[in-house]
C-alpha cells in the first residue's frame, strides 16, 4: 500500500507540473480562445443573476428547437464575484490529480498482474485516452464546445496519462507467481 500511495503521489506531482507547463508556460490551449467584447463582464453580470451554469436557449423554453436553430447557443459557467484564492485552487487541483492517479494505481494493480513496464505504461495511457476521448469529444458534440479547445484539452490529458503511466508503472511492478500465491 505504501508503494501505491507514494507512486500515485509522485504521479500526481508529475501531472501537476505537466499542467503548469502546458497551461502556464506554453499557453497552447489559449490559442483556441476568442476575445470577448469589452462589455462582456458587465453584460454577463446583468444577464445572469447568480453564480451557476446556464444553458441558452433554456431547455424548458416552449420553442427550444426554433431557438436553437436561430441561435445563439451557449453553455455558460459564471462566477460573478471573481476569484482570488489561487492557492486553494492549486491545492484542490493537486488533490484532484492525486485522486485520479490513485484510482489509476488501484486499477493498474488489479488488471496488470503480469505485464511488462511498457505494457503497464500503455495500459494507463489507454485509460487516459479513453476518458479524454469520451469527455472532450463528447463536449464538442453535445455541448458545442470549440473543437480546437477540445483537441488541445484532449492532447493535455493524453500526454498527462502517458506521464502518469511512466511513474505508476515503476511503483506497480509485474507480479511474479512463485508459490501460487499473489505477491
Amino acid at each position: 500500500m505504501k508503494k501505491l500511495l507514494l507512486g500515485s503521489f509522485l504521479a500526481a506531482l508529475a501531472l501537476f507540473f505537466w499542467g503548469f507547463i502546458y497551461y502556464g508556460i506554453s499557453g497552447i490551449p489559449y490559442n483556441f480562445l476568442d476575445e470577448p467584447a469589452e462589455t462582456a463582464p458587465t453584460s454577463l453580470n446583468e444577464a445572469f443573476p447568480k453564480d451557476g451554469v446556464y444553458l441558452i436557449p433554456n431547455p424548458h423554453a416552449e420553442d427550444r428547437g426554433g431557438l436553437m436553430a436561430e441561435g445563439p447557443i451557449a453553455l455558460i459557467n459564471i462566477k460573478r464575484d471573481g476569484f482570488t484564492n489561487h492557492g486553494g485552487m492549486m491545492v484542490s487541483g493537486f488533490l484532484h490529480g492525486w485522486g485520479y492517479c490513485l484510482l489509476l494505481a488501484f486499477l493498474l494493480k488489479q488488471i496488470c498482474k503480469k505485464t511488462s513496464y511498457a505494457g503497464r505504461v500503455g495500459f494507463v495511457t489507454l485509460v487516459a485516452v479513453s476518458g479524454a476521448f469520451l469527455a472532450r469529444f463528447g463536449d464538442a458534440i453535445w455541448w458545442f464546445y470549440d473543437w480546437g479547445w477540445q483537441l488541445s484539452s484532449f492532447a493535455y490529458h493524453v500526454i498527462g496519462g502517458l506521464i502518469v503511466g511512466f511513474v505508476l508503472a515503476k511503483f506497480i511492478p509485474e507480479r511474479r507467481e512463485t508459490d501460487g500465491s499473489e505477491g
